[in-house]
């Protein structure tokens, strides 16, 4: 999960700076964002965060069956296969929960007439804060 947590982080960065990027030069009010907020208190966050949990506990379950009727060779395999089989997952809904979080930020920051929106933590002063629309958006 953790592992789940720092991409999304990576990816939420990644997304400031080519926000930051095309902004460059512009007279646009900017929008900022608390990230971490919204992956706290938004329902579909939590949902997200639910399905990662029974994913795992799946696997794990899964696991402890098969290691009663392999051997160690054949489990470590297994191990291996399910390992990348939730990785995969994850990934997929990580990129799934960033693109709705693009989306409505894109949304918000259209009907505010914000030409930017960034992450709070890299904005010292000022911005109009939107992560309660976020939060809302995203039931």
């Amino acid at each position: 999960m953790k592992n789940v947590m720092k991409r999304l982080t990576v990816a939420a960065l990644v997304l400031v700076v080519a926000g930051m990027l095309a902004g460059c030069g512009g007279e646009d009010k900017m929008g900022t964002v608390d990230l971490a907020r919204v992956q706290k208190e938004a329902p579909q966050a939590q949902k997200l965060d639910q399905q990662m949990t029974e994913k795992r506990e799946s696997i794990t379950k899964e696991l402890d069956e098969a290691k009663k009727t392999m051997s160690d060779e054949e489990f470590q395999k297994k191990q291996a296969q399910s390992m990348q089989e939730f990785n995969i997952y994850g990934a997929s809904m990580q990129r799934q929960f960033l693109s709705d979080v693009q989306g409505k930020l894109g949304d918000i920051a259209k009907d505010k007439k914000l030409g930017i929106v960034v992450m709070k933590d890299y904005v010292h002063q000022g911005g109009v804060d939107v992560t309660d629309e976020l939060i809302q958006k995203m039931q």
